[in-house]
């Protein structure tokens, strides 16, 4: 087996543990992370997406009232790291995405739900059949927070726009 294909076993081993419902409360997962981005954390060599939510790409670009533009990506991570602490995440129903990647509902040592408090803070906007986080998008908006302040493409547009930079 290739490494690759050992990160892909230990990933999926990883989410079906994970996903086994127990007392203990399996799903649950308490530990240290890395901010990938602002809606991406590595636990344990395995990538987690923040459920609800879809950030702005680390190379993404906003721009301000002003016209000027900023590192709105980046600032999504760091706005993120900030929220965590550098202590402990608790993360919750694990499950895969559309896409087949790890997504679950995760919380700082506070008991702030991630995923509401990116979106809260104009750095992540509500996404998924539930759009569970609505609300705090449009409290974001309201207050001109973060993304909110200025102008943006939304991730999945500036994606697809990346793979495709002549719109074609």
């Amino acid at each position: 087996m290739t490494c690759r294909g050992c990160k892909l076993a230990l990933t999926l081993l990883a989410v079906s543990l994970l996903c086994q419902p127990s007392k203990a409360r399996a799903s649950d997962i308490l530990d240290n992370v890395t901010v990938i981005d602002g809606d991406t954390l590595l636990i344990e060599e395995v990538k987690i997406r923040l459920a609800g939510i879809d950030a702005p790409e680390l190379g993404q670009r906003c721009r301000s009232m002003t016209n000027i533009e900023w590192p709105c990506g980046l600032d999504a991570k760091r706005m993120l790291a900030g929220k965590i602490g550098g202590k402990p995440v608790s993360c919750r129903k694990l499950h895969l995405d559309e896409s087949d990647h790890p997504t679950a509902t995760c919380a700082a040592s506070s008991g702030d739900d991630l995923s509401a408090a990116m979106v809260r803070a104009g750095y992540a906007l509500s996404v998924g059949p539930e759009h569970q986080y609505l609300v705090d998008e449009a409290a974001a908006r309201v207050a001109g927070a973060g993304m909110w302040s200025g102008s943006f493409q939304t991730p999945w547009e500036w994606r697809a726009q990346q793979l495709d930079p002549l719109g074609e």
